[in-house]
């Protein structure tokens, strides 16, 4: 696997199969695999995957965040039953 094309990085990224991705684009599994050659990639599929990369990208910030808030949260309460 070419992990270069979008579509394997997006997959891979994403923990999906490219079923799954097809699925998620409303796309047949044999448009997906045509995707070896990046040029066969319409515009706005790439859009759609560089879109899910981003917001993926996003949650995990979201969540690294949360998880320091949420400490900062306990010390703070720690502190203040000493």
């Amino acid at each position: 696997m070419n992990e270069d094309l979008l579509h394997n990085r997006v997959c891979k990224e994403l923990g999906i199969t490219k079923q799954e991705l097809a699925d998620m684009l409303g796309l047949s599994i044999k448009t997906v695999f045509s995707w070896s050659d990046p040029s066969r990639i319409s515009q706005g599929a790439r859009v759609a995957m560089e879109l899910m990369l981003k917001n993926k990208k996003y949650n995990d910030t979201f969540h690294k965040m949360k998880e320091v808030g949420e400490i900062l949260v306990s010390i703070t309460d720690r502190k203040s039953v000493v």
